[in-house]
This record gives structure tokens, sequence and C-alpha cells, in this order.
């Protein structure tokens, strides 16, 4: 016999339970572990990517400011000044433009210093604590921008006390100098306060100048060496702050990871430390996470863990009292497996049978689309055939001048007219660019293509359509007025098919206002966009007699229509209203208050893609 059964009966049970109680407790401690690893990787993951976008935006700010002093380096008021000095109606015009500059520029100041340091004009000019008068050649971006011809500087102004980033350049010539903007970057760090996370940007020393929090400021990440201190205060950066090192120092909580505790005004914050450089400035972004959230979930895992162990653990001792009655319950088992595996048999019947009417349902859908598509299509067809008169006569005025320049042309030529052949020629090209023009917009209307969503200019949807109706709209002797439409404004559609419900449109409130003006000719066709509620309004609207009672109530039904016999199908406003509820949308018709019908096209905005216009 074993000599671990020899033992009594309740040291054998302490030993199993002390067993259970470390494997828990094991499982519980790994899981804790695996988990906070994890959720902290994901936190510095989160991080490093937030300091990325935060360090491009910083970049971006900086950078759109860098032409501002090289353009008015080059300006001659400048130039001026720094050669007489001593002129005030120059120092006036120079305060005076780099006072607008700034204000434009929402810069906090913009300066001239001459060669020798001396502020000669500035933006602020007019205040108590201006720079005019104020020497600054102490200042690292003076030194620079003279000479190598431009600087950068952070610092704390001298003279207002008000911190900003310091951008210069030089401006060359017989008297040199350079011209400074300065740029407050208030408002980011007040973005940072007010964002999640905490936020510092320190120097190539490590001199915190931004921070999320008001007490980290003007604070260093480590001490300052004697000569650091030294330069800093030959420069002025910060003014006479003491720059108290931080108070910081070492958590443990991963080994790949860095977990410090920072002091704040009220307490010290237990944070996860994740570093960016910002390129081109020796600056370094830094990023304080708190992880008490990620400790707190790799606390509930762990206690999941054991939670799961401990149910482990009675699961088993429950299937070893169900193992004495397996023997009872094997008749009971077949027949429940024989009951299923009939019911798995008829579930698998019913699914065929399911899938076969979903598959019929599809190539319904299909045809469904298809004839959709056909009707569309044909409508298109129809519409050219209805206009065939107009477009016949738009192309046979560009032949006759065609026929009539080109024999004038060859008289020219036998008479050795030279120049006068050369003039009929240009404008035997200019003819043939507009029949040219003309075919390319009836081929692009005519094209069949596959519903495709997608931006569709509203402006170019006008110009399409207006074309397509213009030669129909002169013979009717209707005005068609398309006021301009917003800038940018683009709907979701497809071009073609915005355009045949424009065409649909503006071909019924033409014959509409053809009808009622015949006989003193006139009328009018307006098409117009607005927005309204997220949605592009596409309004058309006539001088018509308008619609009545029995029309508005039939007005989408297909083969319904107040034309004379072969002047229309009746699938036009049809086609429309099934196109524009494709595209997520809906065409409305009614009455005008002033007389005469309107049709509104509703379709969502989107945004313009670049250059659809």
């Amino acid at each position: 016999m074993p000599e671990a059964l020899k033992r009594p009966r309740w040291q054998r049970s302490l030993a199993l339970l002390l067993a259970v109680v470390l494997g828990g407790a094991a499982l519980a401690y790994g899981a804790w572990r695996l988990s906070l690893d994890l959720a902290l990787a994901q936190t510095r993951d989160d991080a490093q990517r937030h300091l990325r976008f935060v360090a491009h935006e910083l970049t971006g700010a900086l950078d759109k400011y860098e032409a501002v002093p090289q353009v008015l380096a080059r300006h001659p008021a400048l130039a001026g000044l720094l050669a007489d000095p001593a002129a005030k109606a120059r120092g006036t015009e120079v305060n005076a433009l780099l006072e607008g500059v700034a204000r434009d520029a929402a810069a906090a100041a913009i300066f001239l210093i001459d060669a020798n340091g001396l502020t000669l004009a500035a933006s602020n000019w007019a205040d108590a604590q201006t720079f005019v008068g104020q020497n600054y050649a102490y200042r690292p971006y003076f030194r620079d921008a003279m000479a190598s011809g431009s600087g950068h500087f952070y610092a704390r102004g001298s003279t207002t006390g008000t911190p900003g980033y310091f951008i210069a350049h030089r401006l060359s010539g017989p008297a040199a100098g350079v011209v400074v903007l300065k740029v407050s970057l208030d408002e980011m760090e007040a973005n940072w306060a007010r964002s999640a996370g905490e936020l510092m940007l320190a120097d190539a020393r490590g001199v915190v100048f931004l921070a999320s929090r008001p007490e980290w400021k003007y604070r260093t990440l480590q001490p300052l060496t004697a000569a650091a201190r030294a330069e800093l205060h030959d420069t002025q950066q910060y003014g006479d702050l003491p720059l108290a090192p931080l108070a910081r120092e070492p958590s443990s909580a991963s080994t790949e990871l860095r977990v410090e505790r920072i002091g704040t005004a009220t307490a010290r914050l237990r944070a996860l430390v994740t570093e960016q450089p910002v390129d081109g400035r020796g600056w370094t972004l830094l990023s304080f996470t708190e992880i008490r959230g990620a400790e707190q979930i790799a606390a509930g895992r762990a206690w999941a863990v054991a939670f799961g162990w401990v149910s482990l653990l009675l699961t088993l001792a429950y299937l070893q009292l169900r193992r004495r009655r397996a023997r009872e319950r094997l008749a009971a088992q077949g027949e429940l497996r024989a009951v299923y595996d009939s019911l798995e048999t008829r579930i698998t019947e019913r699914t065929q049978e399911l899938q076969a009417r979903v598959d019929e349902l599809h190539r319904t859908e299909r045809t469904l689309r298809a004839t959709q598509d056909d009707l569309v299509q044909a409508g298109k067809l129809a519409v050219l055939g209805q206009m065939a008169a107009s477009i016949t006569h738009e192309i046979n005025q560009p032949l006759a001048a065609l026929r009539a320049l080109n024999d004038n042309a060859r008289v020219f030529l036998e008479r050795g007219m030279q120049a006068d052949a050369e003039g009929n020629l240009e404008a035997i090209d200019q003819l043939t660019q507009r029949i040219a023009a003309i075919v390319a917009q009836l081929k692009g209307f005519a094209r069949r293509d596959e519903l495709r969503v997608q931006p569709v200019s509203v402006a170019a949807a006008f110009r399409a359509a207006v074309a397509l109706v213009s030669a129909e709209a002169r013979r009717q002797r209707v005005t068609l007025d398309c006021p301009p439409v917003p800038e940018g404004l683009a709907v979701l559609g497809q071009q073609v098919r915005v355009e045949q419900v424009l065409v649909n449109l503006l071909r019924n409130g033409i014959d509409a206002s053809a009808e009622t003006h015949a006989k003193e000719g006139g009328g009018t066709v307006t098409l117009q966009a607005e927005v309204d509620a997220g949605q592009a309004l596409l309004r058309v609207t006539d001088t018509g007699p308008g619609l009545s009672d029995d029309v508005l109530a039939r007005l989408f039904e297909p083969f319904f229509t107040t034309k004379r016999r072969g002047d229309g199908l009746g699938l036009g406003l049809s086609i429309s209203a099934s196109i524009a509820n494709a595209l997520g949308g809906s065409l409305q018709g009614g009455n005008r208050a002033e007389g005469g019908a309107q049709f509104i096209l509703r379709l969502p905005i989107t945004q313009s893609p670049h250059g659809l216009d």
C-alpha cells in the first residue's frame, strides 16, 4: 500500500485542501500578472499613438507660422526702417504693418530688431509693455538668425513675462536685421488640461515648459547642472524661476514598462510613463497614464480565475457523483440520443428548405434589380428620343455653319487669302468642338451602368442636366434659371442617375411652362439647390398651370401621363421616384403658392471629394 494511503483520512483531506488552495493561488497570480502586463502594454500603445498625434499637432501648429517672418523680411518698409531708424514716419508705418499682420495671423507678437539687437518696431507698440526700445541681443533666436538666417527658441518673455515660441528670420541687405514672430501655446496647454491623461513637454535640458498640470510647469525631469543653469541665466529663457526637479520615483510593475510615482498638487500619481521626441526641435513629449484602472482590471480577472478554479473543482466533484448513476441512465440517454438524431435530421431538412427559399429570393431580387436597371435605361433612352428634334436642331446649326465655312475657306485659298482661310478653319475647329461636347454629353447620359453609390457634385450634375435640356428649352422659348449651388455641396448617389432625375423634372417643367405661355412665348424653369437638416434639396419649379388634385393623387403612378399620346410614356416620374429611393432619398411634387408646380429631390449630403467639380 502506498505511504500516502496509510495516513489518516484527515491528513489526506488537509493535504488535498492545501494543494487546491496553492493551485488556485498560483493560477490567480499568473492571471493577475498576465492581465496587468497586457493592460499596461495596451495602455502604452494607446499613449504612444496619442503622443504621436499630439507631436504632429504641435509641429503643425508651429510650422504654419514659419512663412510669416520670411514673407515680412521681403517687405520694403522693414528694410527702409533698418536703413533709417530715426525716421518716425517709417517707424509708424512698420508698427501698423506688424500690428495688422499679428492680428490676422493670430500671433502673440511680431517685432523688428536691428543688427545690434535693438527693437525698432513691434506689433505691441501701443502697449505699456511694448518691445520697442528693448534690446534682445542676448536671445539665442536673434544670434542664430543673424548667423544662419533663421532662429527658433521657446522662452518666457523678458519684457512681458508671457511665455511663447519665437521664430526669427534675418533681413539681408545694406542694413541687416531680424524680424521675429512670437507664438503663444497657451491654448494647446489648456486643451491638454481638458483631455484625458496627463501630458508634459520638456526641452533638451529636461525643463518642463508645457504641462497639463500647473504644478509641473517650470520643473525639471532631473536636477540641472551648474553649466546648464548658467546658460539659462545668460539667455533668460525662464527668467529667475527656481526650476526645481519633479518629485519622481520608480514603481515596479513590469520589466519592460516604466511605471513611476510623480508628485501632484494633492497626492502622488502612480502612472505609466511614455515618451515621444518632437522632430527637429529637441523637445520631448511625456505622457503619464494612471494605472489604477489596469490594476483593478487585472485584480478582477485574477478573482475570476480563482472562482473558475473553484468552479472547476466543484464540477469535477459533481461529475464524480454522476458516474455512480451512469449505468442507471444509459437507457434514457440512448432514447434521448435517438430523439436528438431525429430532431437533427428534421432541422437539416428544414434548413435545406429555407436555404432553397433564400436562394429563390436572391434570384428574384437579382431579376428585379436587372428589370429596374433596364427600366431606368429605357427611361433614359426614351428621354433622348423625345429630345431628338431639339438635339438634331442643336447639331444641324453648327453643321450648316461648317459647310458654309468650308466653302468659303476653299474660295479664300483659291484667291490666296490665307488669313481669311485660317480664320474660317479656326471657326470650323470651334464648331466641331461644340458638336463633340454635345455628343459626349448625350453618350454619357445614355451609358448603361450599375448602381454604385458615391459622392456626386451637385454643381456638376446641374451643369450636365442643363446642357442636355437647353436645346429643348430654346426650341420652346423657355428660360432656364440656375442660381449658384452652395460651394462644395455633394450628395450620395450616382452621377448619371441624378442627372436622369433632373432631366426628367426639367423637361416636364419646360413642357408645362411652354404650354402655358404658348402664345406670348416665355415661361421660366428654375433649378436650385439648398441644404436642410443634413439633406440636399434639389428643387425644380416652373411657371406652368400647376398640378390638379387628380394628377397629384396619381403623380408617381407608372404609365400615368397628362401629355398627348406619343409625347410621353408616363414612366419619367415613376422611374425618378424609384431612383431617388434607391439612392436613400425621396422625390416629392406639389404646387407653389405663386403658381406653377415644383418638385423636390432630397438626397443625403456627403463630403465633396477634392476636385469633384
